[in-house]
């Protein structure tokens, strides 16, 4: 039994809808999302449905991952495994057109979907580009591309042009979907949530396929429905973490429809939280732990900092001073102040700012 048997036939309808349209019509086109939209299941999904030999169009699906040699013969024995084709006569390139020869012969257009695109674009790897483009004019209306990306392609990438009339942000499920999600973990774990569950399941994570099952394992492990506490969760902090890695601009967050996911906004980093509010020495407390990241600093310097009029231990600026400075500024970039996650006391020497770095 595959994974997609029993995902329902309007799945992504709006995504699906896009993408064949565009196959359909001979054109290529780039699903774009951050990590944990579901581009892979979008692209799994695809191509189970519509991959059998009967299907108009007819799709495939290329896990770029898997490419252990970056060459135009590397690419070419991918895609022509995907396939179905294990053993070339031949150079690859003749090999993987007689494969290609084949498939459109049989259900034209082809679309390959092409997976972790990313693999690729992180590579020094021109010939790859100029090979697959080179593969598509030579069945051009006939071979299209879906590539799966966290990012848009560079404009100067020679795949780039391909996919300037369709480019698809991938961002949270519909109301039906997240529904459907929640129900089936719930069912598949022995569980049994009501509708109010799964509307609170899905209003906190804001239908985002990652945070939707991390709050899922949250929940299905005792925790409660709450902003606050999800948020602290290993589960979801887990997946924020691997959100965040992408770093991702204002502009791509309303790209991916997350302007307003309550986990999203719950988690952003302090230096992504708007500052407008803090007062005159919270944000010169703010930029300098800004300035250290990952360091202890120390109360003296702090001191310095924030007060850096002459004799300023003599005008009595003490610890208790700094300490509540820093307890008014947790409270407004912390999600929880009480138990905070960037400024973190070191006992006996000061505070450290701690910033998630990129994985």
């Amino acid at each position: 039994m595959s994974a997609w048997d029993d995902y329902p036939e309007d799945y992504r309808a709006n995504q699906v809808q896009h993408i064949l349209a565009a196959v359909r019509a001979g054109e290529s086109a780039a699903v774009i999302g951050l990590s944990g939209s579901g581009k892979s299941n979008l692209l799994g999904y695809l191509a189970h449905r519509w991959g059998d030999a009967g299907d108009r169009p007819r799709l495939a699906l290329v896990d770029c991952n898997r490419l252990a040699d970056v060459s135009a013969e590397g690419i070419f024995r991918l895609v022509r495994s995907a396939l179905g084709e294990q053993s070339a006569a031949g150079d690859e390139y003749s090999a993987l057109e007689a494969v290609l020869g084949r498939w459109l012969r049989e259900a034209a257009p082809l679309g390959l979907l092409l997976d972790r695109f990313d693999a690729l674009a992180e590579l020094p790897a021109q010939s790859i580009y100029s090979n697959l483009r080179a593969l598509r004019d030579a069945h051009k209306y006939e071979l299209t591309y879906i590539i799966a990306t966290r990012r848009p392609l560079d404009p100067h990438n020679e795949l780039a042009e391909l996919f300037f009339a369709h480019t698809l942000w991938l961002g949270p499920l519909s109301e039906n979907d997240t529904a459907w999600n929640v129900t089936r973990y719930a069912r598949r774990s022995g569980l049994n949530w009501d509708m109010d569950v799964t509307r609170q399941i899905g209003r906190l994570s804001g239908g985002y396929p990652a945070l939707l099952r991390a709050v899922c394992e949250a929940h299905a492990a005792g925790c409660p429905l709450s902003l606050p506490e999800l948020s602290q969760h290993p589960a979801v902090q887990r997946r924020l973490d691997e959100f965040w890695a992408d770093q991702p601009d204002a502009a791509t967050l309303r790209l991916c429809g997350l302007s307003d996911n309550p986990l999203v906004n719950a988690s952003r980093l302090p230096a992504q939280v708007d500052t407008a509010g803090l007062t005159a020495k919270e944000h010169a407390l703010w930029e300098y732990l800004q300035a250290h990241p990952n360091q202890v600093c120390e109360k003296d310097d702090l001191i310095r900092a924030v007060w850096p009029e002459d004799r300023i231990f003599e005008r009595g600026v003490r610890d208790d001073s700094l300490a509540q400075l820093v307890r008014r500024l947790r409270e407004k970039i912390e999600t929880d102040p009480s138990n905070p996650r960037h400024i973190q006391t070191v006992a006996g020497r000061g505070y450290r700012f701690l910033e998630k770095k990129a994985s």
